[in-house]
C-alpha cells in the first residue's frame, strides 16, 4: 500500500538504497570474523616466544585460549535471545569491540599467568559473543533465502581471509618489536577496524522494509532441496526435538579441529623442522583455502540439502586431518591445504544447518543454546593439542582424535533426517519470509 510509505510510514532507509542492503550485514560480518579471528590466530605465532621469555609451557598458553572460547560459549547462552531484539545485535556489537580491544592491548603488560588467563582468557572471552559469533549465526541468515549459501561463504570468509593474511604479518611485528608490541599491535588494529561498522547493524531484513536476497527469484530448477520452507520453531518446541540434539552433537563433534588445528598449525610445522617465517607461510596456505573453501561449499549449499553437504565435508576432514602424521619436509605444507579446505568449508556452512531444520524466526533464541555446546568442544581443541605435545612430544593423539571427531559428526548427520517441508509460499508473501516496507520495525 503506496500511501503507507509516505508521510507517518516513511520507508527505512536501507530500503531507499540502490543495493540491497543485506550484503552490507555480510561485509560487517566479514570484518568481524577477520578481526575476531586474528586474536586466535595471533597466539599460533607468538606462543613459541611468549613460552620462552615466561617460562610457561605450551598447554598454559592455550589453556588461556580454551578459557576465551568457554566464557564465549557461556556469553552466547545468556545473549543469544538478545540478539533476536531489534537493537540487540547492534549494541552486542559495540560492547564487543571495545571489550576485545581492550583485552588484547592489556595482554602486552601480563608478567603471571593469572593475568593472562584474566584478560586474554575472561574479559577477552566476553567479547567473542558480541564481535562475530551471534552476528554471524543468528543475523546473516535472516536476511536471505536463496542465497544464504554464498551469504554465508563470504560472511564467514573474515577469519579464513585473517589466517591468510595476519600470520605473515603477526611474524614480521614479531621479529621488529616481540611479541608484547604484536599484542599492543593487534589491540589497536581491533580498535580501528571495529569502531564504526557496529552502528549499522540492522537484526533483520523486515527491519530495513526489504525482501528476501533483495527481491523474489524463481527457483532455479534441480535447486529445490536447498530452498525449502521448513516450519518455524519456537526454542521450547525445537529443544523438545530429539532433533534438535543430534544436530547439535553432530555440530559440536566437528567443532574439535575448527579451533584445534590452525591455533596450533605454526607450533606444528616448528615441530617438523620449519622456521617460524616458514610456518607462518603455512598458515596463510591454510587461510587462502579456508577461502577458497567457503566458495565451494557454499555453492553446493544452495543446491543440495545441507544435510549432504556437512556429511561431505565431514567425511573429506575425517581423512584429511591426520595427514600431517605421515607427511615431512615441505610436503607437511600442504597439509595446511587440506586443513583449511574441509574446516573452512565447516565454518562457511553450519550456521545453515539451523534455519533450514527449524526455520528463521525464533534463530537467535535457537543459536543461543545449540552453540555453547559447538564453542565448548572448539575450546577444547587448542588445549587437546597442546597437552599431547606436552605429554607425547608430539602432536599424533591429537590429530588423530580430530579425525573421529570428523566421523562422529558424519554419524550423526545420517541420522538427522531433514523435516518435511511446509506449503510453498513465495518469500515476498509469506510472514515468516516476508520484507513488506509497511511491516519494518
Amino acid at each position: 500500500m503506496a500511501e503507507q510509505h509516505t508521510g507517518e510510514h516513511p520507508r527505512p532507509w536501507p530500503a531507499r538504497l540502490p543495493f540491497f542492503y543485506g550484503w552490507v550485514i555480510v561485509a560487517i560480518t566479514f570484518v568481524m570474523g577477520f578481526i575476531t579471528a586474528g586474536a586466535f590466530w595471533a597466539t599460533s605465532v607468538i606462543a613459541v616466544p611468549m613460552r620462552d621469555d615466561l617460562g610457561w609451557s605450551l598447554s598454559d598458553i592455550y589453556l588461556g585460549l580454551t578459557m576465551r572460547m568457554l566464557i564465549g560459549a557461556a556469553s552466547i547462552f545468556f545473549l543469544g535471545r538478545f540478539a533476536d531484539l531489534k537493537h540487540g545485535a547492534r549494541i552486542l556489537a559495540i560492547i564487543g569491540s571495545v571489550v576485545a580491544t581492550l583485552s588484547l592491548v592489556g595482554v602486552a603488560y601480563v608478567e603471571e599467568q593469572w593475568q593472562f588467563f584474566a584478560l586474554y582468557g575472561i574479559v577477552g572471552g566476553f567479547s567473542v559473543a558480541g564481535a562475530g559469533f551471534l552476528l554471524m549465526s543468528a543475523v546473516v541468515p535472516r536476511w536471505f533465502f536463496r542465497k544464504r549459501g554464498r551469504a554465508m561463504a563470504f560472511a564467514t570468509m573474515g577469519s579464513g581471509a585473517a589466517a591468510f593474511v595476519l600470520p605473515p604479518l603477526f611474524a614480521l611485528v614479531l621479529e621488529a618489536v616481540g611479541w608484547r608490541g604484536t599484542w599492543v599491535f593487534l589491540g589497536v588494529l581491533t580498535g580501528l577496524m571495529t569502531s564504526a561498522r557496529s552502528l549499522v547493524v540492522w537484526r533483520q531484513r523486515e527491519e530495513g522494509g526489504l525482501a528476501p536476497d533483495g527481491g523474489i527469484e524463481p527457483v532455479p530448477a534441480g535447486r529445490a532441496a536447498a530452498v525449502q520452507h521448513v516450519r518455524d520453531h519456537t526454542l521450547s518446541e525445537a529443544v523438545r526435538t530429539p532433533l534438535m540434539w543430534v544436530l547439535v552433537f553432530a555440530l559440536a563433534s566437528a567443532s574439535l579441529s575448527p579451533n584445534g588445528v590452525p591455533s596450533t598449525l605454526v607450533p606444528m610445522f616448528i615441530d617438523k623442522g620449519h622456521t617460524t617465517q616458514t610456518a607462518a607461510l603455512g598458515f596463510s596456505i591454510y587461510g587462502l583455502f579456508s577461502v577458497l573453501a567457503r566458495f565451494f561449499w557454499g555453492f553446493l549449499a544452495e543446491r543440495y540439502h545441507i544435510r549432504t553437504v556437512i556429511i561431505s565435508i565431514a567425511l573429506f576432514s575425517a581423512v584429511s586431518m591426520p595427514l600431517l602424521i605421515f607427511l615431512t619436509g615441505d610436503v607437511a605444507l600442504l597439509y595446511a591445504a587440506f586443513a583449511g579446505f574441509g574446516i573452512g568449508g565447516l565454518i562457511g556452512t553450519n550456521s545453515l544447518v539451523w534455519p533450514a531444520y527449524f526455520g528463521r524466526r525464533h534463530l537467535g533464541a535457537i543459536v543461543g543454546v545449540s552453540r555453547p555446546f559447538e564453542t565448548a568442544v572448539m575450546a577444547s581443541g587448542p588445549l587437546l593439542m597442546a597437552q599431547s605435545f606436552d605429554r607425547t612430544g608430539g602432536y599424533t593423539f591429537g590429530l588423530w582424535a580430530m579425525g573421529i571427531s570428523w566421523l562422529l559428526c558424519a554419524g550423526a548427520m545420517l541420522l538427522a533426517r531433514p523435516p518435511r517441508p511446509v506449503a510453498e509460499t513465495p518469500p515476498g508473501a509469506s510472514t515468516t519470509e516476508t520484507a513488506r516496507p509497511q511491516e519494518a520495525g
